[in-house]
């Protein structure tokens, strides 16, 4: 493909025109004409203007298109806007302007032809007497089967001609060629290159970006001039393509930068969270020390309380022995004294005797019968009292049972005792149940001896009574068909018992749970909490932590139905995972019902979390989550529960949830609602079960109240009831009654003997005295004895007056010790206080006091020391810890006592806060982002540098080869010269080469072995440890220089060209110091025409590019050497050739083009804008074969007119 024609619409100084090309085109005029202008337009249509693609004016050497040294560079809003010597032709706010280029196949190629179209428009900024101009809008399009036309863009109206305004440009030329033939690219530079080029190729549709920035690049390059001052850099800069690996190496500098900070920030994590779970260890060790100082004071406090108790006991046992020889002491002295009677009485009646008393027989049968009524009456006496207090007891119990029955809460307890029956008697009792006027003191002090007669009319009363007592003894104890009244009364009483128990269970727990809420704890199911406590136990680098106190519901809305939903999966138990297995089986082996506990597959959990995809409106999206296991086990195993509005939308979720607690899944549907004290997610749940807790336990309080009210009722009815008795009250009085008549016939017998005269017996009357004496001796010690036992009754009384003293204070003491036990459960809610007590209570019996003492000593001193390792690490900690995470704890001076325990228990609180976030959260993401950046290294390290540096060394290789095969066909000049290239290995890169080879053929790249632990051999350790100190280097400028000359491929070889000659030998172009500069710059244009013939595919198919521009063109070759050129690219290529040159150099080459376009720069009488110059453009059609004629006749005459100087030298001498 040719380049037909090229219209220029306000592109510098070039006036708005159109050029017919020919085969050989010379832009030639003076310096600054604007030559290159059009040269500049043509490389704007063939490069897009794209970075690293084009340069403007290229003839220049030193030019750049970066504007080096100050120096300003063409642009295409300068070039737009008509820039010459820093003014402007066109500076006005908006100008656009147009390049157009019309390309038409040759001789056999089949392509349509087609128009290149480029549109800027750009405006002139000026602040102060700096100008700049700016570039607003770029548009590309490609026409294909349209020859555009200059009359297309340039149009007349009634007002004269006008330029078609950017915006309009697209629509009209839609119009006039259709929708077909408009390929429209915005700005879009490289789909606007790939098109181009594969227009320029016959093809309908687009070449790969990469193929069309290479052939775009070898244009430029080929317009360029540069002096071949080395073929090694000639090679290096204009054959090879340059790739720039400079973002690749920065990105893999900055990424290598950050995995070392992170590993920095890891380690110090690590170490932090070793500092944390030691200070965690070291508070929990405080904790238990605390506890076992406390149990020990309680249980020393026990033990002395024991002792005191066994004193006491020991105490009054010997008050009681003393007591009970006191009361053998007072029964002998009463023998005793009885003894001393008889024989006194004896000794009376021998007396008598002796004095001659004849009816003494008579009086002491008398007298032993009235004793045997006597006693017989002592003992009645005694029944009778029993009796009386019976009665008065039977009446207090009855008027306390008719008090109890009055109440309504008895009467609704027990109603089937609140009957007719039970009332009536109770009644009848009370008003006829009394003994009446009987006093029974005197009765038994015989002051109604002689009135009898009255005592019998009280009798009738008394029996009355009786009978009404035991009436309702009767109704209580008569058993129906199973059970007597009483005996259900104790059934229900014991009822009562067992539902103050329950109640009372109840409450506790309910206390312990709210103890737990108040600290922010959730009460665990019990199975889970033993669960718990045994992998501690087993395990204590497991970690066990319950899945409830890692999650939080955003919204309280959802709070109950989502709970519900999870249900017991709440009270999971997260460890860390290399010991989850082994967790599962400690919980496996643990009796009853203890071993259902589930233990989280964190590490699957993660793996499916991963893969898994979260519905939108998922539950997970309303969870906050303090533990990564926690959040990647509810979002792989309920991710997929969405959350719906009512039931009808329900019906057709898979698994689904309302806010109201319906729940769907396995296809089927159910309720899921939860009470609010069974919420445990988040401190706005633990909130809403403490108050329901409280709630609840104000009813159970109520309810344990009533139940101890009605227990202690029961309790007072029972008793009342156990303690009446069936009374012979009647009885005794009525046998009383008949001894007293007796006795009174006894005493008038005993007054109606006459005992004047009975014989002496003196005998008898001495021993008898004899014995009175003795009895006497006998009973003065007795007394004497009593007044020793009642001074020991004495002593012993002061010592347990003493000893139950101390046993208040022991008493006190050991509740005091309790106490403090108990208040423990405030701070420390995981303490079981009843069963510490109990223990304490089996250990306080046998302990030995010294040892204890000791271990107490001990104790606090472990309290100091722990105390102060705790405060140590925590510092440890803070030292390297972000602020966030700082735990503020001042190394403690005060007692070692209840506040210092508190400290320590909320410090504990922080600190496994802390150690959970700083573990399971940030250590985990860390490690996460780590783990993807060390991946995302490696593959950008194996990949965009390993992999792109060994694939450009062996790119470029196969690059110089196929251009060896493509030179092998280009033959130059009269002898047939050609030319090839070789190369051989740099010894520095080739370590680097053979690194990276070893890279990319590792086999452990695909087991995701990073860069770090990959094995290398020593050498290419060595590399790496090179590598990585450069990529690491703080000197950012100096390793990215260093950097990339290594990532430069060109480096890695050495280059040369050989020029060979049939029957020669060939010739390295390095060593070729006796050829001139234009024998350099020969096989410089050959190579370089192979490379372009090369990138424009000339080898591959029919249609290609056959335009080449060359810019200050053969400017060290001499004349035959650049015909031999012009005709080498022309007739041996068949290429189109436009090249620059000035018009002084022109001359020679006239017969050769077949247009020439002349440029010329005049002052202008009307100034365009800011300039006062025009340029002038003479567009010339050569007739080669007369211009070829009239060169041919001027050289004869030169070369006759050189003879005749010549020959006319010789004629003066």
């Amino acid at each position: 493909m040719f380049l037909k024609k090229f219209i220029f619409i306000n592109w510098g100084n070039i006036p708005n025109i159109e050029f017919e090309m020919g085969p050989v085109n010379l832009l030639s005029g003076g310096s600054g004409s604007g030559k290159t202008t059009v040269g500049d337009a043509i490389q704007t249509i063939m490069t897009a203007a794209h970075e690293n693609l084009f340069q403007y004016n290229p003839g220049q050497d030193e030019t750049t298109q970066k504007g080096r040294g100050g120096k300003r560079v063409r642009t295409l809003a300068s070039y737009v806007l008509g820039c010459d010597d820093g003014s402007y032709a066109r500076p006005f706010d908006a100008v656009d302007g147009y390049l157009a280029a019309v390309f038409h196949p040759t001789k056999g190629e089949s392509a349509e032809p087609f128009t290149a179209l480029i549109s800027v428009r750009a405006w002139l900024d000026q602040t102060g007497k700096q100008m700049a101009a700016q570039q607003e809008v770029l548009l590309f399009l490609i026409l294909p089967g349209v020859e555009l036309s200059i009359d297309k863009l340039i149009r007349k109206d009634k007002a004269g001609e006008y330029i078609v305004p950017m915006d309009k440009l697209t629509n009209l030329l839609i119009q006039e060629f259709g929708q077909r033939h408009v390929e429209k690219y915005d700005a879009k530079k490289r789909l606007y290159l790939r098109r181009l080029y594969g227009a320029l190729q016959g093809k309908k549709d687009s070449v790969s970006e990469q193929e069309a920035m290479n052939a775009a690049k070898a244009f430029s390059r080929f317009m360029a001039y540069k002096p071949v001052n080395s073929i090694d850099r000639f090679v290096s800069e204009e054959i090879l393509e340059k790739r720039d690996l400079g973002d690749a190496i920065r990105s893999i500098s900055s990424q290598l930068k950050i995995i070392h900070s992170m590993e920095r920030d890891a380690g110090l994590l690590v170490k932090s969270i070793e500092m944390l779970q030691q200070a965690e260890q070291h508070a929990v060790a405080y904790v238990d020390q605390w506890i076992e100082l406390n149990t020990l004071d309680y249980t020393l406090a026990m033990h002395e309380h024991g002792l005191r108790q066994q004193e006491y006991l020991n105490a009054s046992r010997l008050r009681k022995q003393y007591r009970n020889q006191s009361r053998e002491n007072e029964a002998e002295s009463l023998e005793a004294q009885q003894r001393l009677t008889q024989v006194h009485d004896q000794l009376v009646q021998l007396e008598a005797q002796r004095l001659g008393i004849s009816s003494l027989k008579q009086k002491d049968e008398l007298e032993h019968q009235l004793e045997q009524h006597q006693n017989q009456l002592m003992t009645m006496a005694k029944q009778l009292l029993i009796q009386d207090a019976e009665q008065e007891n039977n009446i207090r119990q009855v008027e306390s049972l008719n008090r109890e029955f009055q109440t309504p809460e008895l009467k609704q307890q027990l109603p089937q005792f609140s009957d007719l029956e039970n009332l009536a008697l109770i009644n009848e009792l009370l008003q006829f149940g009394g003994k009446g006027d009987v006093d029974i003191h005197t009765i038994l002090q015989k002051d109604l001896t002689d009135d009898l007669a009255s005592l019998e009319l009280h009798l009738d009363h008394v029996r009355q009574a009786q009978n009404l007592h035991n009436r309702y003894y009767q109704y209580w104890r008569e058993a129906d068909d199973s059970q007597s009244r009483f005996e259900q009364l104790s059934g229900e009483a014991h009822k009562m018992l067992n539902t103050y128990e329950k109640l009372s269970q109840r409450r506790k727990q309910k206390q312990h749970e709210i103890e737990r809420l108040q600290q922010q704890k959730v009460s665990y199911p019990a199975f889970v909490q033993r669960s718990i406590e045994a992998i501690k136990l087993a395990c204590p680098k497991a970690d066990p932590r319950v899945l409830c106190d890692h999650v939080e519901v955003k919204d309280d809305r959802w709070q109950m139905a989502i709970e519900g939903y999870l249900g017991g999966a709440r009270f999971s138990i997260i460890v860390d995972e290399a010991y989850e297995a082994e967790a599962i089986s400690i919980i496996r082996q643990l009796p009853g019902r203890d071993n259902k506990t589930r233990v989280i597959q964190g590490s699957k959990a993660r793996r499916d979390c991963e893969r898994s995809r979260r519905n939108k409106n998922s539950i997970i999206e309303v969870l906050d989550f303090s533990h990564s296991t926690a959040m990647v086990y509810l979002t792989a195993s309920y991710g997929s529960v969405v959350m719906v509005d009512s039931a009808e939308e329900l019906k057709s979720t898979g698994r689904g949830l309302t806010e109201d607690g319906m729940a769907s899944g396995g296809y089927s549907m159910w309720r899921c609602d939860i009470a609010d004290t069974e919420l445990v997610f988040g401190a706005g749940a633990r909130q809403r079960a403490l108050k329901a807790k409280q709630h609840e336990l104000e009813t159970l309080t109520s309810e344990w109240q009533q139940a101890n009210d009605q227990m202690q009722q029961l309790a007072r009815v029972q008793d009342s009831v156990r303690a009446l008795k069936k009374l012979s009250y009647a009885e005794t009085l009525s046998a009383i009654m008949t001894e007293q008549r007796e006795i009174q016939t006894m005493e008038n017998l005993l007054a109606q003997l006459d005992l004047s005269e009975y014989q002496e017996l003196e005998q008898k009357l001495e021993d008898l005295k004899q014995q009175e004496q003795q009895w006497q001796q006998l009973h003065g010690s007795l007394l004497e004895k009593k007044g020793e036992l009642e001074i020991q009754i004495q002593i012993e009384d002061g010592k347990c007056k003493k000893l139950s003293d101390l046993q208040e204070k022991t008493q006190e003491l050991v509740e005091q010790c309790e106490q403090n036990l108990r208040d423990i459960v405030a701070q420390w809610s995981e303490f079981d206080v009843e069963k510490k007590l109990e223990q304490a209570d089996k250990e306080a019996k046998d302990l030995n006091e010294q040892i204890a003492s000791n271990f107490r000593q001990q104790a606090e001193t472990s309290l100091h020391e722990l105390e102060r390792k705790m405060a140590k690490s925590i510092q440890q900690h803070n030292d390297d810890c972000r602020p966030p995470d700082t735990v503020i704890y001042e190394n403690y001076s005060g007692s070692y006592d209840q506040d210092l325990f508190s400290l320590i228990c909320n410090i504990h609180k922080q600190l496994d806060l802390i150690y959970n976030r700083l573990k399971n959260n940030i250590l985990v993401e860390k490690h996460k982002n780590l783990t993807v950046l060390k991946d995302s290294f490696n593959n950008a390290f194996v990949t965009h540098l390993c992999h792109t540096i060994h694939q450009a060394v062996s790119s470029g290789k196969r690059q110089i080869e196929l251009l060896n095969k493509e030179l092998q066909h280009h033959k130059f000049g009269a002898d047939q010269e050609s030319f090839r290239f070789d190369s051989k290995w740099m010894p520095e890169y080739r370590e680097y080469a053979r690194f990276f080879e070893e890279v990319i053929n590792q086999p452990t790249l695909a087991d995701d072995v990073d860069l770090f632990d990959m094995p290398l051999s020593e050498k290419s350790e060595k590399v790496r440890t090179q590598l990585m100190s450069m990529l690491l280097d703080d000197d950012e400028n100096r390793a990215l220089k260093e950097l990339g000359r290594i990532a430069d491929y060109r480096n890695y070889r050495r280059y040369e060209i050989y020029k060979e000659v049939e029957g020669k030998e060939p010739i390295a172009l390095s060593e070729y110091g006796t050829g001139s500069g234009g024998q350099l710059e020969t096989p410089a244009y050959i190579i370089r025409s192979a490379a372009i013939t090369s990138a424009f595919r000339f080898s591959e198919g029919a249609n290609h590019l056959r335009m080449v521009l060359v810019d200050e063109a053969f400017s060290k070759m001499d004349e035959s050497r650049s015909r031999e050129v012009i005709d080498y690219l022309t007739r041996s290529l068949g290429l189109q050739l436009i090249f620059i040159m000035p018009s002084s150099k022109s001359g020679p080459f006239m017969d050769l083009i077949s247009n020439e376009f002349v440029f010329a720069k005049c002052p202008s009488e009307t100034p365009r804008g800011q300039l006062n110059t025009r340029v002038w453009v003479d567009r010339k059609q050569c007739n080669q074969r007369n211009i070829k004629a009239l060169w041919a006749n001027h050289r004869r005459t030169e070369y006759k007119q050189a003879e005749m100087d010549f020959m006319e030298g010789f004629a003066d001498v």
